[in-house]
């Protein structure tokens, strides 16, 4: 569980660093931890947000199998914000940059991002760069 502010704005977090050693079924698991506590609202103890879910994974092989699997499990969850990124652009451009891809719930789609729209989750001005 992290908290970055930037003037009056909050953002919490947890963070999840894929060091690339998780398999598709290791992944599945670990999401399917976090629908079950997301809906236990365990969470809500100690915060009245739900936290955003931030994965940063060390390649975009590697982030698109993560959006894949949270999309099964997680993008279900209205008020949860999943965010992704890779290792290499958080290292070249920092977490205020415009790295991060919001994945929202998929209905109607076919669930296979072909491009990914970034953009910035830690400043005030929204910026977008595609991969």
């Amino acid at each position: 569980m992290g908290e970055y502010q930037v003037g009056d704005r909050h953002v919490r977090f947890w963070l999840e660093w894929d060091r690339g050693t998780m398999n598709a079924r290791d992944l599945l698991v670990k999401c399917t931890s976090y629908a079950h506590y997301i809906a236990s609202r365990q969470w809500a103890r100690e915060c009245s947000m739900l936290p955003a879910l931030l994965c940063i994974a060390p390649d975009i092989v590697q982030e698109r199998r993560m959006i894949r699997i949270a999309q099964t499990r997680l993008t279900h969850i209205p008020a949860l914000a999943l965010w992704t990124t890779t290792e290499v652009l958080l290292n070249e451009y920092g977490p205020r940059a415009g790295i991060w891809a919001q994945h929202r719930s998929q209905c109607g789609h076919d669930g296979q991002a072909k491009s990914l729209i970034r953009q910035v989750i830690f400043g005030l001005i929204p910026e977008k760069m595609a991969t």
